[in-house]
């Protein structure tokens, strides 16, 4: 960036940096007494991973490096990193002042360049094996996309970085974070880097996922987790979460719904609520809620205002799900988890750090909830936020928003054809405070546009604001103070009993036992003897360049055989040789005839029939997949497995949204040109699940099972599905939504009584649908099975029969329509 600054002659910016750097207002300082003199009220020692660590007496611990140059200062008895090297105590170094207070005296004394750098979020994809340094940008995946190691990126005063990958062991990544912030605190005011994250499991503890957790509808449980995750992520100073994802589930075929807490606002706002608090506080010994803190890490709820309501349950990431519709006008239904549940903590934190915006589009005829563009570049949605729920926390984009198209992630919605360096103006003229996926040098025009637009001082004020605001984040984690960590401590806190015993609960609690014929699972003490078939994978190509491997096709048993003979004496099928054309590696491949299955004396000694199987897919999570096919016919996406032909009345024949098209006929005087809304509609279209072969081997277990043998199917559910197809030829059904396998097997065991409810609805076909409005919660025909039970959000059976407790009580009940919280 300083290299940017150099050519900003060119563009006649030389008066415009003159004038910031003069407007650089400082806080009032206090000069430093003599270190050591008086009643000294801290000590100091250096760490075995040669950091010195510095305890005051009833104040806050501080940590730096000595290589890093940064002098300690003496105040009142008590030391303080002197970060910008003046000799003096400024505000922002004063750990007992308000965070507020602080990071407003910093941003007042930042240049314009170190504030557009902090309104940058990075993403590392490697960090060196020794910790020394990561690669930063989406090069490693996209070739045509430059990559750099992120102490260049701070050179530019780029402080916030996304561990995308979290590659490394956990020891490495505390060793990268070290050699950062050292890096960091070497220079200039001292700015510590802020590591964020993607919702991710540490040191083997698989706790269940968003939509898991909603399927337990424990709020206890769910702030437990998150106080756990947030000391884990701590371990390697993961200061900041992208997440939680709390868009509401409103349309069943999105791709994203696994990852939030269902489709009711009430359930969502309560647990984002737990979660978030969890989160964001640190507890002390005896669990009082201490507020910010060491074991802080601040929440970046997301998709702000809700991405669930694409178009046919199409997805935002791709041009054919940029609009988000609202056939039932229900965009308030989607605010209430933001504002009554982020905006309203029981936590002493009282909020949400900071919020993550959409990529979509509102769309509307009218243009009633405003501007055509994504989340990110519109005001009208911004300034909900802002002006009528008075919020003055962080705002940063989704990754790729001012990307052009092409690239991995380029989602410029409703701004596509415009220059990378005039979105990001708009951004910031909408109130982003921060892109994300980005350490883009072109900050620098898009500052000049500003400029040009409200003046100097005005966009010198808007971006000091963006800057007091990132950095507010920083000091309410901890990180001014000690941004350093153990990597002894990677060991002490993660993986422990404590946390693999939690996540071991989380994930039987959220287990929903939808069927169960003639107890075909209960509870008992015999270990009975399972047929479990093996299923054939097609393989798939590695994505992202590697970031989502390969997968290459064959045979294998759904769960590893070791654990299954934990639980049951197992029969399986026999494998022969691959008779396939040679792999990559030269060696003959797998086809779908290698395969013997077990004969039918050995499933004659079996008690059940376990098959593990996956809700109807529609694709791999990839440009334009399940959406829009080769010859640009917008295809259906489906929850059934079977082939489906979107043809009945309740599908639409004109869409609600689409772009503008323009088209050119000959007219009488010439040329004609007119405009007119593309029709994204897919009636009359048909299309097949990838994973077709789930219901194959369901209902040829159905044909072939001996009477005796009960049919046991476990559905690994990413969102709702049509049961129909199967429903009534086996005896038990066990839904998950990304569960442990251990903890499915422990319920069909007989070790553990299913507790989880459906965090969704299941429809009762694909025509149910099709009739409900992609912005409407709880508003689908659901299925009724062959015993009579109503697969409708909040059902579930225990081994007693249909569950009614606090839970059902609490959360079944008429849905939400808006926020409690109706603001300014």
């Amino acid at each position: 960036m300083r290299k940017v600054f150099k050519t900003m002659l060119a563009f006649g910016l030389v008066a415009v940096l003159i004038f910031t750097f003069a407007a650089c207002q400082t806080a009032e300082t206090k000069e430093f007494d003599e270190l050591g003199s008086g009643s000294v009220k801290w000590s100091e020692t250096e760490t075995a991973d040669g950091y010195m660590l510095v305890t005051n007496e009833d104040g806050k611990t501080l940590g730096y490096s000595k290589s890093s140059g940064v002098p300690l200062g003496q105040k009142s008895g008590y030391a303080f990193k002197d970060l910008n090297r003046n000799g003096e105590l400024d505000a922002y170094e004063d750990w007992r002042l308000d965070y507020g207070e602080r990071a407003a005296d910093l941003a007042a004394q930042l240049p314009v360049e170190a504030m557009l750098g902090l309104m940058l979020h990075e993403s590392a994809f490697g960090v060196e094996s020794d910790g020394s340094d990561a690669t930063t940008g989406f090069g490693s995946m996209d070739p045509s996309q430059s990559t750099r190691p992120f102490s260049e990126c701070m050179d530019d005063y780029v402080r916030s970085v996304l561990n995308f990958s979290n590659t490394g062991d956990p020891a490495t990544l505390a060793k990268w974070n070290n050699n950062a912030q050292a890096y960091s605190e070497a220079m200039d005011f001292g700015i510590p880097v802020s590591i964020s994250a993607n919702p991710t499991n540490l040191g083997g503890a698989n706790y269940a996922g968003n939509l898991a957790l909603a399927a337990t509808m424990d709020t206890d449980l769910i702030q437990e987790v998150a106080e756990q995750q947030a000391k884990e992520y701590r371990a390697i100073n993961i200061s900041t979460l992208l997440g939680p994802q709390i868009d509401l589930a409103v349309d069943p075929r999105w791709s994203r719904d696994n990852g939030t807490f269902g489709e009711d606002p009430a359930l969502s706002r309560d647990l984002t609520n737990a979660y978030i608090s969890g989160l964001q506080s640190t507890y002390s010994e005896d669990g009082e809620d201490l507020g910010w803190g060491i074991d802080s890490v601040t929440a970046m709820m997301k998709h702000y205002p809700g991405d669930g309501p694409g178009e046919g349950g199409r997805e935002s990431h791709t041009a054919p799900g940029k609009y988000n519709v609202y056939p039932g006008e229900a965009f308030e239904t989607g605010l209430i988890p933001f504002v009554d549940g982020g905006l309203g903590l029981a936590g002493a934190t009282g909020e949400s750090a900071s919020v993550m915006t959409s990529y979509s589009i509102a769309y509307t005829d009218d243009g009633s909830l405003g501007e055509f563009v994504g989340s990110a570049f519109s005001e009208y949605k911004i300034n909900i936020l802002r002006d009528r729920y008075d919020y003055d926390g962080l705002i940063c984009s989704d990754w790729g928003v001012t990307e052009d198209m092409g690239g991995m992630i380029a989602t410029s919605w409703g701004v596509e054809d415009i220059p990378k360096s005039e979105r990001q103006y708009l951004g910031i003229k909408a109130g982003i405070d921060q892109f994300g996926g980005t350490s883009d040098p072109l900050l620098t025009e898009a500052y000049a546009m500003l400029v040009g637009d409200l003046g100097e001082e005005a966009a010198l004020e808007r971006i000091r604001e963006s800057a007091r605001r990132v950095t507010l984040t920083y000091f309410k984690a901890g990180l001014f103070e000690n941004p350093y960590v153990s990597t002894g401590d990677t060991k002490t806190t993660l993986g422990t009993d404590y946390s693999m015993g939690l996540a071991d609960e989380s994930n039987l609690k959220s287990i929903v036992m939808l069927k169960n014929d003639g107890d075909a699972i209960a509870a008992t003490d015999a270990k009975q003897t399972v047929y479990i078939p093996m299923k054939y994978s097609e393989g798939s190509p590695s994505q992202y360049g590697g970031m989502i491997p390969g997968v290459p096709a064959g045979w294998s048993l759904p769960v590893d055989e070791a654990l299954l003979s934990e639980y049951f004496n197992v029969v399986t099928d026999t494998l022969g040789a691959p008779t396939g054309p040679a792999g990559e590696d030269g060696n003959p491949t797998y086809t779908v005839n290698d395969i013997t299955r077990a004969g039918a004396d050995q499933l004659a000694a079996c008690d059940l029939a376990l098959l593990f199987v996956s809700s109807p897919q529609n694709g791999a999570f990839t440009i334009a997949s399940g959406s829009v096919d080769s010859d640009a016919a917008y295809k259906p996406l489906s929850l059934q497995y079977g082939e489906y032909t979107a043809d009945s009345d309740s599908v639409r024949k004109e869409s609600i949204s689409g772009d503008m098209v323009e088209t050119t006929e000959a007219g009488v005087y010439g040329a004609v040109t007119t405009e007119a809304k593309e029709n994204r509609s897919y009636y009359g279209q048909s299309t097949v699940a990838t994973n077709k072969s789930d219901l194959d081997m369901i209902l040829s277990a159905a044909d072939t099972m001996p009477e005796t043998v009960k049919i046991v199917v476990a559905v690994d559910a990413t969102n709702p599905m049509v049961f129909s197809e199967f429903e009534s030829r086996v005896d038990a059904i066990l839904m998950n939504f990304g569960a442990q396998q251990s903890a499915i097997l422990e319920i069909v065991a007989g070790k553990y009584e299913p507790a989880g409810l459906l965090p969704m609805q299941m429809p009762k076909d694909m025509e149910a649908v099709e009739a409900q409005y992609e912005d409407v919660p709880r508003d689908m025909e659901c299925y009724v099975d062959s015993a009579g039970n109503k697969y409708d959000f909040a059902f579930g059976l225990d081994w007693s029969g249909a569950i009614s407790d606090d839970r059902t009580a609490k959360y079944n009940v008429p849905v939400l329509t808006e926020p409690a919280n109706k603001g300014e």
